[in-house]
């Protein structure tokens, strides 16, 4: 009996082994798997695991390539083929199959620690002051939706719990991986526009009272900044068909081909209508709100159907789904391009300050907030310098070259950009200011007279977690006067 129970274990040893061997030659190829010893030294430990966070780091750009419809696809396939494989082993070796009910608790137990060493891993990565490590808090709290997205596939893909019991810690390894390309896929994302600001064509210009016609009867007259960024984008307001609107099911007068309209005013009526379908359907509140704003353009250029199926895969718009949604109806009708996936930061390269300025600040735009900025790399989310830098890159679109304290950060943009700003004690919309007295920086949304519109970070004093940061700022009106008394004076760097 007790000769019986050895040879069951060596030949389930035996199985174990080979299916460990062969899947992760299927799924990690020029690889090598090292074992260590129990006894390694700890400082030599942490040593290995900071470098394979920068590893990570450094190859999340490539992972992201990977889609859901590649994994399920990959994942499918092996599934099938280790079922045949373990048809024919278990039609041979009973002892194996009989011996499956002891081995499933300490599968269960070796799926759960696996699953729980990941998400502690993640969970573990904290802010320094590394310029490569960019996994930082923020970002983690958003991968939760891609890992419940990877775990779906792997669910879809084997029909019975019991069957990825039976595939051991081959399937494991699978699952490990899967949640991997989840969470870089998700920090490749940043749902944000980063591009510099491009004065409209004097073509586009003219056009703006037609543009106004339209939009307000089509109930989107606050966005007319906009419908004019896209008529710059598509034409620069040049051509019979300003607004490329040819293709639009509201086209019924003439052939829905590229350039089929050849009036320039019933293309901004149709493009101007195509668009406020597209506010609509992705739920735009207001000018503010630029998180649906974003998936509102990238749907005028892609179809409507793009909006759809941001929001059923990713919750929104970001750039990277807007890249996987090109690339899967290339493949799907077989063209060598679709669409533009950087439709919404050649958009946002025209909409100008005053539009911009009255935005809320988007914290789902990573480079902003998080990956660029140099104080988020220090930890400093929630200082006033922490949300002036993030702010200025979402309106401006470049690094202002500020690194220092409040009061040095007019001083050091205008060092940094000579050529696009410059030193007054008046303030200009689109300004940075500097609290003298008080060591605080904020933006100048707006000037009417002697009352300007700021918006500022920090107003609780401390240093915050991301989350608690992104709550701490707001936007007042106060009187140039009684504003230059209560900071101490104030300098400003004005755009030019």
């Amino acid at each position: 009996m007790k000769l019986r129970d050895i040879k069951t274990k060596q030949k389930i040893q035996a199985i174990k082994t080979k299916d460990t061997k062969g899947n992760i030659q299927h799924f990690i190829k020029q690889q090598t798997i090292h074992t260590r010893s129990k006894d390694v030294n700890k400082k030599e430990d942490a040593s290995v695991k900071s470098h394979a966070q920068v590893q990570a780091t450094n190859k999340v750009s490539v992972a992201a390539k990977q889609t859901a419809i590649e994994s399920k696809h990959r994942a499918t396939k092996f599934i099938k083929q280790k079922r045949k494989e373990y048809k024919i082993k278990s039609s041979s070796k009973k002892s194996v199959v009989e011996s499956n009910h002891e081995l499933q608790s300490q599968r269960i137990s070796y799926i759960a620690k696996a699953k729980k060493h990941v998400v502690n891993k993640v969970n573990a990565t904290k802010i320094k002051q590394s310029t490569e490590q960019v996994v930082s808090k923020p970002i983690v709290q958003n991968t939760t939706h891609a890992i419940k997205k990877s775990f779906h596939i792997v669910k879809k893909s084997v029909p019975t719990l019991n069957t990825l019991f039976s595939f051991g810690t081959g399937l494991i390894l699978l699952i490990v991986i899967t949640l991997f390309i989840g969470t870089f896929s998700v920090l490749a994302q940043d749902g944000g526009s980063n591009s510099e600001i491009v004065s409209l064509s004097d073509e586009v210009i003219a056009y703006e009272d037609t543009i106004r016609k339209y939009a307000k009867e089509y109930d989107i007259e606050d966005y007319v900044s906009l419908l004019q960024a896209i008529m710059m984008q598509e034409s620069g307001g040049k051509g019979s068909d300003p607004m490329q609107a040819s293709e639009s099911g509201y086209n019924t007068k003439y052939p829905r081909v590229p350039n089929g309209i050849t009036e320039p005013e019933y293309s901004i009526d149709v493009g101007t209508h195509t668009f406020s379908d597209c506010v609509k359907k992705a739920n735009v509140k207001d000018p503010s709100d630029t998180e649906h704003i974003y998936l509102a353009l990238q749907g005028y250029n892609y179809g409507s159907g793009y909006i759809d199926w941001a929001i059923s895969n990713f919750g929104g718009y970001s750039k990277y789904n807007a890249q996987q949604f090109s690339d899967m109806k290339k493949q799907e009708l077989n063209v060598s391009g679709y669409g533009d996936p950087s439709y919404v930061n050649h958009v946002m390269r025209y909409v100008g300050i005053t539009f911009r300025g009255g935005t809320n600040p988007n914290f789902n735009n990573m480079e902003a907030w998080i990956t660029k900025n140099p104080y988020a790399k220090t930890g400093l989310y929630g200082q006033c310098t922490w949300f002036a830098w993030g702010r200025f890159y979402e309106l401006y679109g470049y690094d202002p070259g500020f690194t220092g304290n409040g009061w040095d950060c007019v001083d050091q943009l205008v060092k940094a950009h000579p050529d696009k700003f410059e030193r007054s004690s008046m303030p200009k919309a689109g300004a940075v200011f500097s609290g003298i007295g008080k060591n605080h920086v904020g933006i100048v949304l707006k000037v009417d007279g002697n009352n300007i519109t700021i918006q500022d970070g920090n107003y609780d004093g401390i240093t915050n977690t991301f989350e608690d940061a992104k709550k701490d700022w707001q936007t007042n009106t106060y009187a140039l006067d009684y504003y230059r008394s209560r900071m101490g004076g104030i300098v400003f760097a004005n755009p030019k």
